[in-house]
C-alpha cells in the first residue's frame, strides 16, 4: 500500500470528504485554506503527487504519525476510533446510576474530541481533551434527554484519564456540578472497540450498549 491509498484508507476511515481532509491539513499547517484544496487530496490518493511539503501537516490532520502515513505501519499513539464509555454518579434519588454511550473519539495531534453515538444514548455526550503522554485531560457537557429524569439539564464539568499501555482503555475521574450546583465526582472510563468509524460502523454502534 502506498501513501496516497494509506491517505484515502485514514481519510474514509474518518469519514472525511477530500475538502475536509484539505481544511484540517490547512489549520495544522496554520496556513489559509486556499493553499491545499480538494483536487491536491485527490492527486495525492491517486499516486499523481506526492505529499512532500504537505506529509506533516496531513499525517497530523489524519491523527497519524509521519511514519505510520509513510510506512503503513498501525499508529500505536493514535486513540481514534469508537470507544464503549461508562461513567458513574451517585443519584439522590435513585442512588448510584452507571451511563453506557458508544462514543466517537477523533484525534488531531495531541487533542481529542468525543461525541456520542445519538441511538446509543438519549442524553448525548461530548468530550474534549489535550494528550501529554498517558495523561488525558479536557471537560465533558452532557445534555440530559428532554423527556428523561432530568428533563433536558446540561451538565459541564472536567475529567481526566489515563491510557492504558496497549492503548485499549482508559480511565480515570470526572468533577462536575449538580442541579443544585453541589460538587460531584465519579469514576470514568472508556473501552476500545473498533478503529473504523465508517458509516457502516457508525450503524453498528448506533445502539445501547450492553451494561
Amino acid at each position: 500500500m502506498n501513501i496516497g491509498e494509506r491517505i484515502r484508507d485514514r481519510r474514509l476511515q474518518l469519514g472525511w470528504s477530500q475538502e475536509r481532509l484539505a481544511r484540517e491539513a490547512c489549520r495544522v499547517a496554520g496556513v489559509g485554506p486556499e493553499k491545499l484544496g480538494r483536487q491536491e487530496i485527490y492527486r495525492y490518493e491517486t499516486g499523481r503527487r506526492t505529499p512532500r511539503d504537505w506529509l506533516a501537516p496531513v499525517a497530523q490532520a489524519l491523527g497519524l504519525s509521519v511514519q505510520a502515513l509513510s510506512g503503513g505501519q498501525p499508529d500505536a499513539d493514535s486513540l481514534s476510533g469508537i470507544w464503549h464509555s461508562r461513567y458513574t454518579y451517585e443519584s439522590t434519588k435513585r442512588g448510584q446510576v452507571t451511563r453506557h454511550h458508544y462514543v466517537v473519539v477523533r484525534q488531531l495531534g495531541n487533542r481529542l474530541h468525543g461525541e456520542s453515538l445519538p441511538g446509543s444514548n438519549d442524553s448525548p455526550i461530548f468530550l474534549d481533551f489535550t494528550k501529554d503522554g498517558p495523561a488525558l485531560t479536557g471537560t465533558w457537557t452532557e445534555r440530559t434527554a428532554a423527556e428523561g429524569y432530568y428533563r433536558g439539564a446540561v451538565y459541564h464539568g472536567a475529567l481526566q484519564l489515563l491510557v492504558e499501555m496497549t492503548g485499549r482503555s482508559m480511565d480515570g475521574l470526572w468533577i462536575g456540578f449538580d442541579k443544585s450546583f453541589t460538587v460531584n465526582s465519579g469514576p470514568w472510563s472508556l473501552t476500545y472497540e473498533t478503529a473504523d468509524t465508517s458509516r457502516r460502523a457508525l450503524s453498528r454502534f448506533n445502539r445501547p450498549p450492553a451494561g
